[in-house]
């Protein structure tokens, strides 16, 4: 994976590149005009010398060299030097060009400088060579130029140095209000939302702490709501849902007392607003468990998940009526201490799901200890299963929460025909 570089050290390399191209740049163009002021002074002095020697009405003759202020002087190339026409292969072609050579390398100080001009004096050409060395050069003239690398050396660090300085300072005053922002950004709960946002130096990190505060605000408004909507409205329900709940209870005894019985139509019809009461109150019981706000857990008590997955698994046989499906259940004796009411809840969502979205096919329901397997293969996928009962759609996304608020495994891995859920309901162990 490609590491990613934090914004703070990009701005601080930025700076800090910008910067030294810029000290750099200026380093070199200032040694650059040093020098070149360097080698103007030795083509005056050099052109001087040959103008003094002329005015002086001393003839230069055609193969004659004349060494006159440090400087040789002759009319014609090849009566300089030996080691001057070896240095230099060709001789300056225009007049006023000084050409140069020293024999150093990068990094080195030279221990030769050669120097040859051209000029063109009372209508004559004028070859002057000069040849500097360490022994024929002033000691005050190296002092001055040592003086002159040291002062520009000198400036280019203090000029670094000080961008340094800036560029630190910079990313101080900007980081730490913005490390502040993060750090309050972290630290907001629904109990300090309403605070006022402190202040962060700058005005645009105070528009984004507002906005920040802003978005969140209307965030927990919306939970509060919806949390507010669900314990009111689960509160509500469980008046009425008791209420059928006992009639129907009521109307079953009166029937057993009397010894009279129902018709066909009558007994389906009281058999599903049983049924339909008794799925509203397990949901109405989820859904009051999951928006209580704090973390209390449920009585516990021992259950044989073994029976309460067969007791389950009969509940809601009338699921598989009118419906051309295997049911296959193998359980095995289990006991465990965990919450009656979560495990009925959370085994009967997915077995009513199971049950409702299989028409032709097989459902298959297996336990081993605290680990629970239950399998739907839908044979014919042509047919369109419809939401016939309340609660369809919730049943899985309640599961999934209440799954992660007990602590317990779940997986639901979908496939082409079906799905196959996973349930362990031994809680997992937190560090």
């Amino acid at each position: 994976m490609k590491a990613k570089i934090s914004l703070k050290r990009l701005i601080t390399l930025s700076f800090l590149l910008f910067g030294g191209t810029i000290v750099l740049g200026y380093s070199l163009l200032s040694a650059h005009f040093f020098i070149r002021g360097m080698d103007n002074i030795v083509t005056g002095g050099m052109e001087n010398a040959a103008l003094t020697y002329l005015a002086s009405d001393n003839p230069l003759a055609e193969n004659e060299l004349v060494n006159f202020r440090g400087s040789q002087l002759s009319r014609r190339w090849e009566a300089q030097t030996a080691d001057i026409r070896q240095v230099f292969t060709d001789p300056p072609t225009r007049s006023g060009e000084l050409i140069k050579r020293d024999d150093s390398h990068w990094f080195e100080r030279p221990d030769k400088v050669y120097f040859a001009l051209k000029v063109d004096l009372e209508n004559q050409s004028v070859y002057i060579s000069r040849t500097l060395s360490r022994e024929n050069v002033s000691s005050l003239v190296g002092r001055n130029m040592a003086d002159s690398m040291r002062l520009l050396l000198g400036v280019s660090a203090l000029i670094a140095l000080t961008l340094m300085l800036i560029t630190w300072l910079l990313m101080r005053s900007i980081s730490t209000p913005v490390a502040r922002l993060n750090n309050w950004t972290q630290s907001l709960t629904p109990e300090n939302l309403s605070q006022p946002p402190p202040d962060f130096l700058y005005p645009e990190l105070n528009q984004m702490a507002r906005l920040i505060q802003n978005s969140l605000s209307s965030v927990q408004r919306s939970l509060d709501r919806e949390h507010r909507f669900l314990r009111y409205t689960s509160h509500e329900l469980r008046t009425p849902i008791s209420v059928i709940r006992n009639n129907i209870e009521l109307q079953y005894k009166v029937l057993q007392q009397t010894a009279s019985s129902l018709n066909p139509m009558q007994r389906d019809i009281a058999d599903r607003i049983d049924r339909a009461s008794i799925t509203m109150q397990h949901l109405t019981e989820t859904l009051l468990w999951l928006s209580r706000e704090d973390n209390e857990k449920l009585p516990e008590s021992v259950v044989e998940i073994d029976k309460l997955l067969l007791e389950i698994t009969a509940e809601m046989r009338y699921l598989l009526r009118d419906k051309t499906l295997e049911l296959i259940v193998e359980t095995h004796p289990y006991k465990c201490s965990i919450s009656a009411v979560a495990a009925r809840i959370v085994l009967g969502n997915l077995i009513r799901n199971a049950f409702q979205h299989t028409w032709e096919g097989q459902v298959i329901i297996s336990q081993q200890g605290s680990q629970i397997s239950i399998v739907n293969r839908q044979f014919n996928t042509d047919i369109d299963v419809a939401p016939t009962e309340l609660g369809f759609g919730l049943g899985l996304q309640l599961t999934a929460q209440l799954t992660e608020k007990l602590g317990w495994s779940y997986q639901n891995l979908a496939n082409e025909n079906g799905h196959n859920v996973i349930l362990d309901i031994k809680p997992r162990e937190t560090n």
